[in-house]
């Protein structure tokens, strides 16, 4: 009674809701009825774009990362989110396992092994690179550290530390343009064009968790084709999206502490478990031998690899398929991963948001991928196990997988990789549900929970539009749609951006500098919950920024 009320009193943004919903109904039915000519015109205006535009992201995302950066070392990175007196409501660790598992948890699974090999096997075309060589090992592992660590984590923080001033601070609504406030006013929220900024953001995101709940069905598929024998099928895709949806929505109906806290920390120490394991019995040092040169080769051509366009004969639109690709994929995701980090970072500042939001996620990533990808290539190249058949016969997601296979007790390890898998992508779910339905409310909050019916909406959204994609062999078609919505938030993103940097350089210099880094027992919560004991990793992060 009380959540019709609810809905009653805010009442539901219908454009927000409705629009998304419809043009996702009419590109389901044109899938179904011609699913080859759907992928095929897709494709080829996909390229176009990125022929023509792709560059303009890569020169966006070094913008962004370059933000975050400034963030760190600037005095506006005291400002403290919610206010000076405004208390941290999670613990770091907390903090962190959420982030990691809603950012880009989903995506490292699924390709922790396989970009390592492919791009080992199949370096770029114009680099001139033997494939299996020791050049292409280097190489693979650099642009594998460029897919997957900083980058598409700045993608998501750049959004987030925007809006969460703008929520918190400037107490605007929680939806994502109130991120163009800073440039445009207030005024702009009641305009036309703040409505079509969050019908796109709703739009990308939807097919954004479409797409990797597909690429999901297919990898859970795998996982019981090796423990159990039974072949990737309709009902096989069925049993994991009956899973995936049953434990996404029951964690998105518990709420944030009870349900998406509860799944992030046993997935990120299963996350560290395996590593463990890969670790010891893997070629250890080979592994660390090639994290430290692969690192070194990462940072001293970062410049050059983000900037690379292959604009040469045999180019064959490499960066454009793979580097530009991933570019708008992580922004279709950005905005509303920023706007659901604004609820992990009430009570912190901005440098805390960057650092545990960017750059803790992002160290993991040079973990995760050094661990497997040392694993498979090692495999591979020293071994003489031929994973790179393996992918060409059961596709990227039997890699991983049958990574596993080659350790002491590969049925148990196998069983935990597939738990991972679906709790990442539960989370990752989870947590779009959440920031969706806020959105979806005329006065949503991001410190209050939406009603119920619209959690339920959005989660029926989700899993029907992947299994319809999936059954229609058109799960490519959604992944390209969505690249479309990340194209026009490349420029939504650079607009925010300048106008925040307008906005705080218009504000008396000491308004950055009197939100000072307070220490975490100080902030605890006073609505009744218990202080936040800080681990010795908080100990640690926050001994960085106490002033002297």
């Amino acid at each position: 009674m009380y959540e019709n009320k609810n809905i009653v009193k805010n009442g539901l943004r219908l454009p927000v809701v409705l629009i998304p919903g419809i043009i996702f109904i009419a590109l389901l039915l044109w899938g179904f009825l011609d699913s080859f000519e759907f992928i095929n015109i897709l494709t080829n205006a996909f390229e176009s774009m990125m022929y023509n535009l792709g560059w303009l992201v890569s020169l966006a995302m070094l913008l962004f990362l370059g933000f975050c950066v400034v963030i760190v070392f600037h005095p506006m990175g005291n400002i403290r989110l919610g206010g000076p007196n405004a208390k941290p409501k999670m613990s770091y660790w907390q903090w962190f396992t959420i982030a990691l598992c809603t950012g880009i948890g989903a995506g490292v699974v699924f390709w922790g092994a396989a970009e390592p090999l492919i791009f080992v096997m199949e370096p770029a075309p114009s680099f001139g690179i033997e494939p299996g060589s020791n050049e292409a090992i280097k190489w693979s592992m650099r642009t594998v550290f460029l897919h997957w660590t900083l980058i598409p984590y700045a993608s998501s923080v750049v959004f987030g530390i925007v809006l969460a001033y703008v929520c918190h601070n400037m107490r605007m609504p929680y939806r994502v343009s109130s991120a163009l406030v800073p440039a445009f006013g207030k005024k702009f929220l009641d305009s036309k064009w703040a409505t079509v900024v969050d019908v796109l953001t709703v739009f990308s995101i939807a097919g954004a968790v479409a797409g990797g709940l597909g690429y999901g069905f297919m990898q859970l598929s795998q996982g019981l084709r090796l423990t159990a024998g039974i072949e990737p099928s309709t009902k096989t895709y069925l049993l994991a999206a009956l899973v995936l949806f049953s434990i996404y929505m029951v964690s998105s109906l518990t709420g944030l502490k009870k349900g998406i806290n509860w799944l992030s920390d046993k997935n990120t120490n299963f996350f560290f478990l395996l590593l463990f394991v890969l670790l010891i019995f893997g070629p250890t040092a080979y592994i660390f031998n090639l994290m430290t040169e692969s690192m070194g080769a990462f940072f001293g051509n970062f410049i050059e690899a983000m900037t690379y366009t292959s604009p040469y004969p045999n180019g064959q639109l490499w960066p454009q398929w793979w580097d530009m690709y991933w570019w708008v994929d992580w922004l279709a995701y950005g905005p509303m991963l920023g706007l659901f980090f604004v609820r992990l970072g009430y009570g912190r500042t901005l440098r805390e948001f960057v650092v545990v939001n960017m750059l803790m996620p992002s160290l993991f990533g040079f973990a995760w991928f050094s661990v497997f990808g040392g694993n498979v290539i090692h495999a591979q190249i020293f071994e003489g196990i031929d994973f790179f058949s393996i992918y060409q016969q059961n596709g990227a997601e039997a890699l991983t997988l049958s990574v596993l296979g080659q350790l002491p007790f590969a049925g148990l390890f196998t069983i935990i990789m597939m738990f991972i898998i679906t709790v990442s992508l539960a989370t990752q779910c989870d947590s779009m549900v959440v920031s969706l339905s806020s959105m979806s409310m005329k006065n949503g909050s991001g410190t209050i929970e939406a009603p119920k019916k619209i959690k339920w909406f959005w989660g029926i959204i989700f899993i029907a539009v992947a299994l319809v994609f999936t059954f229609a062999g058109g799960i490519d078609g959604v992944k390209i749609i969505k690249s479309f919505c990340g194209m026009p938030i490349t420029f939504f993103g650079i607009i925010m951006v300048i106008g925040f940097i307008k906005h705080i350089a218009k504000l008396p210099r000491t308004d950055t500098r009197q939100y000072v880094y307070e220490d975490a027992v100080a902030n605890a919560s006073d609505s009744g919950e218990e202080p936040i004991k800080p681990s010795k990793l908080s100990l640690i992060i926050q001994s960085l920024f106490k002033k002297e």
